[in-house]
């Protein structure tokens, strides 16, 4: 099914213009047992289809562990640092703005070291509620907002390999739902 999805994808979407890349996945389970092997086929498979470069969105939070991310030609990586995720430097999770640039920029320089390729992060962000304001920043405030996006282009830019990033959790949240 996987694999004709990406046949599917590609049939259709093979000569538009913005499409530079084509991602087989995302947020793939790559650190458990046959993950290696399944997207080994279905990434061998996307290759005989394409001569685009070939991503995955990973979300795997210890690089050590992902079994698959030296199969493809860029990485991206999605994170949530202060808003979903917990940083590696203590309980900096979902509203906690402490070390959320050098979380991220030491997560980035982790997964560069293993895999050497050029970066893009796919997803990062938080929420807010449009008019909720507050100082010192609070989650669900356009500054705390502000102020996750700003510490966490940082470290994308203080990073030469980070070749791109797309803010995710910005408006996303007050889409119609079905």
């Amino acid at each position: 099914v996987h694999k004709e999805c990406i046949r599917q994808m590609l049939a259709r979407d093979k000569n538009h213009p913005c499409v530079v890349m084509v991602s087989v996945t995302n947020e793939p389970d790559s650190w458990s047992k046959g993950a290696r092997e399944y997207f080994k086929e279905v990434i061998d498979y996307t290759r005989t289809l394409t001569k685009l470069p070939l991503t995955l969105a990973a979300y795997c939070l210890v690089p050590e562990e992902d079994m698959v991310c030296d199969l493809i030609d860029i990485l991206c990586l999605n994170r949530y640092y202060g808003w979903y995720d917990y940083t590696p430097f203590g309980d900096a999770g979902h509203g906690d703005l402490n070390d959320v640039e050098r979380s991220m920029r030491e997560q980035m320089i982790r997964w560069h070291d293993r895999y050497e390729m050029p970066m893009i992060i796919s997803e990062f962000g938080a929420d807010t509620l449009e008019g909720n304001h507050s100082w010192p920043p609070e989650t669900f405030s356009e500054e705390y907002q502000v102020e996750m996006i700003d510490r966490m282009c940082k470290a994308f830019d203080s990073l030469d390999f980070c070749i791109g990033e797309h803010v995710w959790n910005f408006a996303d949240f007050r889409t119609k739902q079905g």
